[in-house]
């Protein structure tokens, strides 16, 4: 547990940042969930939906953990934040869901590949700066 908090902590922040650690984290908080440490859980399900707002069992996990809290204001919150079932009279309601989390999943992927991108060209300027220091160093070596 400490190794995905250490993890998982951002700069020091108290806050959690999962980043690609979204399904150890949801593990982590079902088994907090079944040793009885609601809040606990409760936190990491916050944090797993703060990345991944579409996450399902995290939504189906943070509902058990405020009806275990008897926290019926939360329990209706995350109710209504899950996917609407099949019937034929939410069939609107649930394309809607999809459609706003596949947007959401976009984004995310839009800033990831913008990342990849700028630390590709630090890594390449970094090796570029490291293969001239090299051969600096072989040119002007004691043979």
């Amino acid at each position: 547990m400490e190794l995905i908090n250490e993890q998982c902590k951002s700069d020091g922040e108290s806050k959690l940042n999962l980043c690609n650690w979204v399904e150890p984290a949801n593990r982590l908080a079902t088994l907090l969930y079944l040793m009885g440490r609601l809040e606990e859980s409760k936190t990491w399900c916050e944090a797993i939906l703060e990345a991944k707002p579409w996450h399902i069992g995290a939504l189906s996990g943070i509902v058990m953990v405020c009806v275990q809290l008897r926290d019926e204001e939360g329990a209706t919150k995350y109710i209504q934040m899950g996917l609407p079932n099949l019937s034929t009279e939410m069939r609107s309601a649930r394309k809607a869901w999809v459609e706003k989390n596949v947007e959401i999943a976009t984004e995310q992927l839009l800033q990831l590949q913008s990342s990849n991108e700028i630390y590709e060209k630090i890594s390449k300027a970094f090796s570029t700066e490291i293969v001239s220091i090299a051969d600096d160093d072989n040119s002007s070596s004691w043979q």
